[in-house]
């Protein structure tokens, strides 16, 4: 599904405790690779165990004015239903893969635009609409994908941010909370984006050479 080179860079993780945490959530982590000249970056709620399932995020700040790169069917949304090519898209999810038959539903916090918006307003959150697909499991991996952020050019900068999640153990379980725990959405190394800049510029030369 991946077209043209892609340069993947070590994981970025960022695991910390909340003030009021709850048995078997980790933290979050997130990992960064260049996929077709954009670096992308997934964000995961990681658990200790194979038996969790995420029902909710909420509390974020920071992202209202950012320019992420999108490719989706709304020429700007966080919506993953819209997406068009997943692996450059930036969207924010309860687990699951993007297309139509997502469940992922926005808070009131967005606004009348919902989901159809460049950036993410402080304090929003969205969540599984439907839980008994059970859509917000872990992986085998004990993680639940909950947002991709996608750089449109190599990123300067990195972005941190409170979060919150909620999640049980399956239907008719008790919901817990992680209050305030924090995601970093991560940029490369200096040498990762030096080597991608050799890379594009040496296409750039072969392409100019003479047949």
């Amino acid at each position: 599904m991946r077209k043209g080179a892609v340069l993947t860079l070590a994981v970025v993780a960022a695991v910390t405790c909340a003030p009021i945490a709850s048995a078997g959530f980790v933290g979050f982590e997130s990992t960064g690779a260049y996929i077709n000249g954009k670096f992308v970056c997934r964000v995961y709620a990681k658990f200790d165990a194979d038996n969790f399932y995420v029902l909710s995020c909420f509390g974020i700040e920071g992202f209202a004015a950012t320019d992420w790169n999108d490719s989706d069917f709304a020429s700007g949304s966080w919506d993953p239903k819209f997406s068009i090519d997943s692996t450059v898209d930036s969207y924010v999810t309860i687990g699951g893969a993007p297309g139509f038959t997502n469940s992922t539903a926005a808070d009131p916090e967005w606004g009348a635009a919902g989901f159809n918006q460049p950036g993410i307003p402080n304090g929003a959150g969205w969540f599984n609409a439907n839980p008994s697909n059970f859509q917000g499991k872990v992986d085998g991996a004990f993680r639940t994908l909950i947002a991709q952020f996608v750089y449109p050019d190599p990123p300067m900068q990195g972005y941190a941010s409170p979060l919150s999640v909620s999640f049980n153990q399956g239907l008719g379980t008790p919901t817990q909370f992680a209050f305030f725990g924090v995601i970093n959405v991560c940029i490369p190394a200096p040498g990762a984006v030096a080597m991608l800049a050799v890379a594009l510029f040496g296409s750039a030369v072969r392409r100019r050479r003479p047949a």
